[in-house]
Parts: C-alpha cells; structure tokens; sequence
C-alpha cells in the first residue's frame, strides 16, 4: 500500500502555528523578566505649583523686543484678477497644389 503525502499546504500551516506559538510565548517572556531601562529626574517629577508667577512673566516679555521695522502690522492679501483671453490671430497657411502624379500599370504577359 502506498504511503500518503500529506499537502504542502498543511505543512506550511503547521508550521506557521508552531512559529505563532512560539513567538507569543518568548514575547510574554522578555515582557516579565525584562525591566525597564530609563530613569526619569525627579525635577520632572516634582507637581508644577499652580499660582501665576507675574515677575517671571514680566521678564520674558521685556526679553523679547522688536524694532518697528520688524514688526508686521497688517498681511496683505493677494487676490486673483482676472487676465485678458488671448485672441487667435489669422495667420497664412500655404494651400496644397495637387500636380498628377504617374500610376504603374501592371500588365501580365505570358512567359514560354
């Protein structure tokens, strides 16, 4: 009797099951044993205060300055006018001659 082969398709899916598994067992793995790898300061950690510092607020304003040339006081806006159409102009074109041009006529003529 002869020994059945079993499909190439059923061979690839088993397989690839067997890859799935193995790829979320190692995965679930490397997230319980690994720890993490970054430290956060604690100054980023302390809560910001929620009062209003004005002081501070007075000396980023007089920190930044503009002349008066810097400043833009308005943004003009461009808008879109419309163009003259271009008119075609007539221009001479050759007009063709027609000269009688010579055909070929063919005649059979028997051969001995």
């Amino acid at each position: 009797m002869k020994k059945r082969k079993t499909p190439n398709l059923v061979t690839i899916a088993i397989l690839t099951t067997i890859t799935v598994v193995f790829w979320v067992f190692f995965s679930v793995y490397r997230v319980f044993t690994d720890e993490p790898s970054f430290n956060v300061p604690a100054e980023i950690l302390e809560p910001v205060s929620p009062t209003l510092d004005t002081s501070l607020i007075d000396k980023i304003e007089s920190r930044i300055f503009f002349s008066e040339g810097e400043v833009v006081t308005q943004i003009q806006i461009a808008s879109p006018t419309a163009t003259p159409a271009e008119t075609p102009t007539a221009s001479p074109t050759a007009t063709p001659t027609s000269s009688p041009t010579p055909t070929a006529t063919a005649t059979a003529s028997p051969s001995p």
